[in-house]
């Protein structure tokens, strides 16, 4: 885990942020249909809070560790939903690497490092708890990924696709709209760690692309005009969890850190959300 010192910062988008957003999404789209700046007033409005000290793991949680939880505590159901959900990519590819042999679960060759995909809301916070900690807040995510300052992307405020797994022009599928400036390689998700120069300031990696993020609020569109200034953690209720973060999957206006998705806390049909636990350092 690193470190993320008690501070004070800028959550959300300013107009500028988002108009910026909209130029960046303009680059790739012709069709002014496609970039509707309503689409991001969820980030809005930009105001400052204050958050306590806590540890955030560096890396999401890998398939690995995620099996070690499994065995311990077998695949279990919360409210109808598997902490697991194997196969719960679209059109019924399994795009998890997360294998069940003679009873037990296992990663797949070469996957071990690789972040845990195709687990549900309820699964991320039951490992979180058995492993001592808890799943971020929304705050306390964003604050982890952008620090004080509020950048726009965990590493500074210029977009730079060396940095991140996102849909640059080595991206799996045919038929997008992809980043012809940028190849990294990586088609889908990749390993835990594997772009240490898009750091966060705290040190937190893969904060921006490879795969999304399960936080513990719910959702709401207008949540930030009623948030707290200090430790915030969302709505009370809501059917909608929150994502962060963006994948591999998403265009380079999706993964900056004030980004924030609603999204069914079961991951049906959801291939690219993974997650990271805190720990508050008063605990």
């Amino acid at each position: 885990m690193v470190y993320v010192p008690a501070g004070t910062f800028p959550m959300g988008s300013s107009d500028d942020q988002l108009d910026e957003a909209m130029r960046e999404c303009r680059y790739m789209y012709s069709d002014e249909r496609d970039c509707a700046r309503a689409y991001y007033l969820q980030e809005q409005p930009e105001h400052r809070v204050t958050l306590s000290a806590f540890w955030i793991d560096q890396t999401e949680v890998t398939n690995e560790q995620f099996c070690i939880f499994l065995n311990k505590n077998g695949n279990q159901t919360d409210n109808g939903t598997k902490w697991l959900e194997s196969g719960a990519g679209s059109r019924g590819i399994i795009y998890g690497k997360i294998e069940v042999v003679d009873g037990r679960f296992r990663p797949q060759a070469g996957f071990e490092n690789h972040p845990v995909i195709e687990v549900s809301w309820y699964g991320a916070k039951a490992y979180c708890s058995w492993v001592g900690g808890r799943l971020p807040t929304e705050a306390e995510w964003e604050y982890a990924a952008r620090g004080p300052k509020g950048f726009v992307y965990p590493w500074g405020n210029t977009f730079d696709g060396t940095k991140l797994n996102y849909r640059d022009s080595s991206f799996a599928f045919e038929g997008f709209e992809q980043d012809a400036i940028f190849n990294d390689g990586n088609p889908l998700w990749t390993r835990i760690g594997s772009y240490s120069g898009g750091a966060s300031w705290c040190g937190a990696l893969d904060m921006a692309g490879n795969v999304w993020e399960w936080v513990s609020d719910w959702w709401s569109a207008d949540s930030y005009a009623r948030s707290v200034a200090k430790n915030p953690t969302g709505p009370t209720t809501g059917t909608l969890k929150i994502g962060r973060g963006g994948s591999w999957y998403d265009p380079r206006w999706h993964v900056r850190a004030a980004y924030r998705k609603g999204l069914t806390p079961s991951s049906y049909r959801i291939h690219w959300i993974g997650f990271r636990c805190v720990i508050p350092q008063s605990e």
